[in-house]
């Protein structure tokens, strides 16, 4: 799997987590559907814990620490790199390797 792919893949977060909470207001406002509703809803929520998991395994570290902020937080590397007190540079590599570790289950 190639970088592009790898990127999309934990872009998916922000999608299912925007998803989960639609499905929950359509869960209040359409008691009819429900059940169907909960069950995509448990779906993403599978889906979201399974890429914080493979984030998680990464290394545990600085470079889960970056994937986490990116990904999941949606911050950009230029701000990644003045909360780590790195340089935007820096940050740029260390995502790259960030990726190129990053084993997708």
């Amino acid at each position: 799997m190639d970088f592009e792919e790898k990127k999309n893949y934990l872009g998916l977060y922000r999608i299912l987590q925007a998803k989960i909470l639609r499905l929950g207001q359509m869960m209040d406002e359409q008691s009819d559907n429900a059940e169907k509703y909960l069950k995509q809803r448990e779906n993403a929520r599978t889906m979201r814990n399974k890429i914080e998991d493979d984030i998680d395994a990464v290394d545990g570290g600085l470079l889960t620490e970056i994937l986490s902020q990116k990904y999941i937080c949606g911050r950009s590397l230029e701000e990644i790199a003045f909360m780590t007190n790195y340089c935007k540079r820096q940050i740029e590599r260390l995502h790259l390797k960030a990726l190129d570790r990053l084993v997708i289950s």
